[in-house]
């Protein structure tokens, strides 16, 4: 099994984990009665896993198809926007579970 093998099925496999992890949150997100802080998170999950296997489906038909040989390197900007677009997402993520941290310690207090 040769290299470009290894990672179209790795690809693939990541891009199943996605769509299966995607289902997850919102199958959790649907249990919740109220809107709340964990709402919150979980919106900002979807996001995440949406721009992540996006990237990944991106990524993986370029690889298949041979695009940058054909295109030259702009076939890469959708995969750093995607790639951006998530990190964006997990830090406003992080932020909204590092406030609502603080709420936790000062009800604690």
């Amino acid at each position: 099994m040769d290299l470009t093998t290894v990672e179209t099925l790795m690809g693939i496999a990541m891009i199943l984990i996605g769509i299966v992890s995607l289902s997850l949150v919102i199958k959790a997100k649907g249990k919740l009665q109220e809107a709340g802080e964990l709402k919150k998170i979980l919106d900002s999950c979807v996001y995440i896993i949406i721009f992540l296997t996006a990237y990944s489906i991106w990524h993986v038909t370029r690889e298949v198809i041979h695009l940058k040989k054909t295109y030259g390197i702009v076939v890469e900007f959708p995969e750093y926007i995607l790639i951006s677009l998530a990190y964006i997402m997990i830090y406003k993520t992080a932020k909204t579970l590092y406030n609502t941290a603080n709420i936790f310690e000062n009800l604690n207090k």
